[in-house]
Protein backbone atom coordinates (compact mmCIF):
# COMPACT_ATOMS: atom_id res chain seq x y z
CA UNK A 1 0.00 0.00 0.00
CA UNK A 2 2.23 2.67 -1.35
CA UNK A 3 1.03 6.05 -1.50
CA UNK A 4 3.05 9.20 -3.22
CA UNK A 5 1.72 12.84 -2.71
CA UNK A 6 2.06 14.73 -6.04
CA UNK A 7 1.50 18.39 -6.23
CA UNK A 8 -2.22 19.55 -7.51
CA UNK A 9 -1.92 20.93 -10.87
CA UNK A 10 -4.97 22.80 -13.36
CA UNK A 11 -5.69 19.33 -14.65
CA UNK A 12 -6.86 18.20 -11.23
CA UNK A 13 -9.56 20.77 -10.89
CA UNK A 14 -12.08 18.36 -12.08
CA UNK A 15 -11.12 15.25 -10.07
CA UNK A 16 -11.35 17.81 -6.90
CA UNK A 17 -14.68 19.35 -8.00
CA UNK A 18 -15.77 15.33 -8.47
CA UNK A 19 -14.21 14.08 -5.16
CA UNK A 20 -15.79 17.70 -2.65
CA UNK A 21 -19.08 16.87 -4.33
CA UNK A 22 -19.55 13.48 -2.81
CA UNK A 23 -22.71 12.76 -0.73
CA UNK A 24 -20.66 11.59 1.79
CA UNK A 25 -17.44 14.20 1.83
CA UNK A 26 -20.43 16.92 1.74
CA UNK A 27 -22.00 14.94 4.76
CA UNK A 28 -19.22 15.41 7.07
CA UNK A 29 -17.71 18.70 5.54
CA UNK A 30 -18.87 22.15 7.99
CA UNK A 31 -20.20 23.27 4.65
CA UNK A 32 -22.76 20.80 4.03
CA UNK A 33 -23.82 22.65 0.54
CA UNK A 34 -22.99 21.26 -2.95
CA UNK A 35 -20.54 23.51 -4.79
CA UNK A 36 -21.32 24.77 -7.82
CA UNK A 37 -18.90 24.19 -10.50
CA UNK A 38 -17.45 27.60 -11.39
CA UNK A 39 -17.28 28.84 -7.76
CA UNK A 40 -15.10 25.67 -7.44
CA UNK A 41 -13.13 26.30 -10.16
CA UNK A 42 -12.41 29.66 -9.03
CA UNK A 43 -11.26 28.65 -5.52
CA UNK A 44 -8.93 26.17 -6.98
CA UNK A 45 -7.43 28.47 -9.36
CA UNK A 46 -6.66 31.17 -6.68
CA UNK A 47 -5.47 27.98 -4.07
CA UNK A 48 -2.82 26.70 -6.47
CA UNK A 49 -1.60 30.02 -7.20
CA UNK A 50 -1.60 30.58 -3.22
CA UNK A 51 2.28 30.45 -1.30
CA UNK A 52 -0.20 29.57 1.97
CA UNK A 53 -1.86 26.79 0.86
CA UNK A 54 -0.25 23.20 -0.37
CA UNK A 55 -2.97 20.49 -1.95
CA UNK A 56 -1.79 17.10 -3.14
CA UNK A 57 -3.03 14.13 -5.14
CA UNK A 58 -2.63 10.83 -3.50
CA UNK A 59 -1.31 8.39 -5.72
CA UNK A 60 -1.43 4.71 -5.20
CA UNK A 61 1.20 3.09 -7.93
CA UNK A 62 1.53 6.16 -9.31
CA UNK A 63 -1.05 6.18 -11.59
CA UNK A 64 -3.85 5.88 -9.40
CA UNK A 65 -5.77 8.68 -7.99
CA UNK A 66 -7.37 7.64 -4.57
CA UNK A 67 -7.66 10.90 -2.39
CA UNK A 68 -6.55 14.57 -1.90
CA UNK A 69 -5.11 16.41 1.02
CA UNK A 70 -5.14 20.30 1.45
CA UNK A 71 -3.14 22.21 3.73
CA UNK A 72 -3.57 25.87 4.44
CA UNK A 73 -0.93 27.86 6.16
CA UNK A 74 -1.71 30.29 9.07
CA UNK A 75 0.85 31.79 11.25
CA UNK A 76 2.78 28.66 11.85
CA UNK A 77 -0.25 25.95 11.57
CA UNK A 78 -1.58 23.73 9.02
CA UNK A 79 -4.68 23.19 8.61
CA UNK A 80 -5.56 20.31 6.79
CA UNK A 81 -8.76 19.19 4.84
CA UNK A 82 -8.94 15.43 3.35
CA UNK A 83 -10.71 13.13 1.51
CA UNK A 84 -10.78 9.84 -0.12
CA UNK A 85 -12.39 8.27 -2.99
CA UNK A 86 -15.50 6.72 -2.24
CA UNK A 87 -14.10 3.34 -3.86
CA UNK A 88 -10.98 3.10 -1.58
CA UNK A 89 -12.67 3.99 1.71
CA UNK A 90 -11.95 1.79 4.31
CA UNK A 91 -8.96 0.38 3.75
CA UNK A 92 -6.53 2.63 5.45
CA UNK A 93 -5.46 5.45 3.55
CA UNK A 94 -6.89 7.92 4.67
CA UNK A 95 -4.50 7.12 7.79
CA UNK A 96 -1.73 6.71 5.30
CA UNK A 97 -2.04 10.15 4.02
CA UNK A 98 -2.48 11.78 7.47
CA UNK A 99 1.14 10.27 8.21
CA UNK A 100 2.51 10.83 4.84
CA UNK A 101 1.97 14.73 5.19
CA UNK A 102 3.30 14.81 8.58
CA UNK A 103 6.65 13.31 7.26
CA UNK A 104 6.34 16.01 3.74
CA UNK A 105 5.99 18.50 6.06
CA UNK A 106 8.76 17.70 8.52
CA UNK A 107 11.01 17.42 5.48
CA UNK A 108 10.01 20.17 3.23
CA UNK A 109 7.79 22.87 4.87
CA UNK A 110 9.43 25.67 6.58
CA UNK A 111 7.90 27.61 9.57
CA UNK A 112 4.75 25.32 10.55
CA UNK A 113 4.89 24.16 14.16
CA UNK A 114 1.47 22.58 14.06
CA UNK A 115 -0.88 20.09 11.70
CA UNK A 116 -4.22 20.72 12.47
CA UNK A 117 -7.66 19.03 11.44
CA UNK A 118 -10.70 19.60 12.40
CA UNK A 119 -13.63 16.62 12.51
CA UNK A 120 -17.06 16.74 13.38
CA UNK A 121 -18.07 14.24 16.16
CA UNK A 122 -20.61 12.42 14.11
CA UNK A 123 -17.46 11.96 11.33
CA UNK A 124 -16.07 8.47 12.98
CA UNK A 125 -13.70 7.32 10.51
CA UNK A 126 -11.85 10.85 10.09
CA UNK A 127 -11.48 10.06 13.64
CA UNK A 128 -10.17 6.77 13.78
CA UNK A 129 -8.14 8.00 10.87
CA UNK A 130 -6.29 10.74 12.75
CA UNK A 131 -5.73 8.63 15.78
CA UNK A 132 -4.06 6.06 14.32
CA UNK A 133 -1.96 8.33 12.13
CA UNK A 134 -0.53 9.28 15.97
CA UNK A 135 -2.61 12.93 16.85
CA UNK A 136 -3.28 14.32 19.66
CA UNK A 137 -7.06 15.60 20.14
CA UNK A 138 -9.13 17.79 22.20
CA UNK A 139 -12.61 17.96 22.18
CA UNK A 140 -14.17 21.27 21.32
CA UNK A 141 -18.42 22.16 21.18
CA UNK A 142 -18.99 20.80 18.09
CA UNK A 143 -16.07 19.06 16.87
CA UNK A 144 -13.24 17.42 17.61
CA UNK A 145 -9.74 19.35 16.58
CA UNK A 146 -6.53 17.15 15.96
CA UNK A 147 -3.57 18.10 16.07
CA UNK A 148 0.62 16.55 15.76
CA UNK A 149 3.33 18.98 16.89
CA UNK A 150 6.06 18.60 13.86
Amino acid sequence: MNIKLIPAKEEHCDLLFKWVNDETVRKNSFNTNEIDYEQHKKWFENKIKSSNTFIYICYIDKKIPIGQIRVDMEDGIGFIDYSIDKKYRGQGYGTKLLKEIVNKFKNEVRNIRRLVGKVKIENIPSQKAFAKAGYRHEKKNDYIEYYIDL
